[in-house]
């Protein structure tokens, strides 16, 4: 059975032994330097940055065609937008549309700023298992103060998590649940906008179903929001520091372009 999308790969690579910590910090900072980021030259160090970081990993390719796969259509469309929307030297002329080498640029520059932000995404869920990443969410929301606010960093944590976890079981519901409605005798090639309602019902539905039964099981198991104690206490090593040092480096290089 094929893995569902951002799900955890075990392995013994250097990526996986960093501090779930040091993958939050790099993931939130490589991917404000993606939005910074307006020359392509700079898109392309942060591309090879990526690839430098797949070898550390250990990880297969196929990990990051999945993860970006879903979204295709949406780069699409937004390299479409920019392409045809966009006011500059114009290119060529079919009927209406005036595709202009700014927008050009643009649909380039933002398709590929998504693509990095997933490809990252996906390189730090891929190599961090669920666990470490609530632990590491808890311990940097911690000296927050959350509680004024009616939450605490495990609540938030936990939820985030959550997420995070559900996000690949949505994706492997969507296909099952399109497996289940082409079983009956649906054709989704025909008219894909008939098809919407027969696959966001019960998609709906089983996801109401699911997040019903895993507040139950986590009730039932006597879970409570509360502060609580881990088998495996995080600890920043040399190799997390020289990490965030690189990346740090990697940052100020970057932010003068």
């Amino acid at each position: 059975m094929q893995q569902p999308v951002f799900s955890y790969v075990p392995g013994i690579s250097f990526l996986h032994t960093l501090d779930p910590r040091t993958k939050l910090a790099a993931v939130m900072l490589l991917g404000i330097l993606t939005f910074r980021t307006e020359s392509f030259f700079g898109i392309g160090i942060l591309f090879t940055f990526f690839i430098a970081l797949t070898l550390f990993s250990g990880l297969p390719a196929n990990v990051f065609f999945r993860a970006v796969r879903p979204m295709v259509l949406f780069i699409i469309f937004i390299f479409l937008a920019q392409l045809f929307f966009t006011e500059g030297r114009v290119l060529a002329s079919f009927w209406i549309l005036r595709p202009s080498l700014e927008g050009l640029q643009n649909g380039f520059r933002l398709s590929a700023r998504f693509i990095l932000l997933l490809l990252f995404a996906a390189l730090m869920t891929a190599s961090t298992d669920p666990s470490a990443i609530t632990c590491g969410i808890e311990r940097m929301l911690r000296p927050l103060p959350l509680r004024w606010l009616g939450v605490n960093s495990h609540e938030l944590a936990t939820m985030m998590n959550l997420s995070i976890a559900f996000l690949p079981l949505l994706f492997d519901r969507v296909e099952r649940t399109k497996a289940a409605q082409a079983s009956r005798g649906m054709y989704f090639g025909k008219n894909p906008f008939n098809s919407v309602p027969a696959l966001t019902v019960p998609l709906i539905r089983g996801v109401i179903r699911d997040a019903e039964e895993l507040s139950l099981a986590m009730e039932n198991r006597g879970y409570q929001g509360t502060r609580r104690t881990s088998m495996h206490e995080l600890l920043m090593q040399r190799r997390d520091w020289i990490s965030l040092l690189v990346l740090g480096l990697l940052t100020a290089f970057m932010l003068r372009f």
